[in-house]
């Protein structure tokens, strides 16, 4: 999953995220856009929330590791992703952990 999402799309969220003037709901915006950019090339029969956590997470990953001055917006715009979009999904991995 890591090898398959393509650099251009890395760099070009990179960029957004440089922009000083972006409010944090424009970052969520871009970074959803991305995900689902990088979604087209994953097999549907994959769960939509567990191929859009994972993809959430490397794309954080590949962002910071591109420009790691970056980490700390990155990290939080994606940590409230997924709490806007992912909760439910989240929680249901920690229970059934838990079960």
């Amino acid at each position: 999953m890591d090898h398959s999402i393509h650099p251009g799309l890395v760099n070009n969220l990179a960029m957004q995220f440089m922009n000083v003037n972006l409010s944090e709901e424009d970052r969520r915006k871009h970074l959803a856009a991305a995900l689902e950019q990088a979604m087209q090339t994953y097999p549907k029969d994959m769960e939509k929330e567990k191929t859009m956590l994972m993809l959430a997470m490397l794309l954080a990953k590949k962002v910071a590791d591109h420009t790691p001055s970056l980490l700390r917006d990155v990290f939080h715009t994606t940590v409230n992703f997924i709490s806007q979009n992912l909760l439910t999904y989240v929680r249901n991995l920690v229970r059934n952990e838990m079960d």
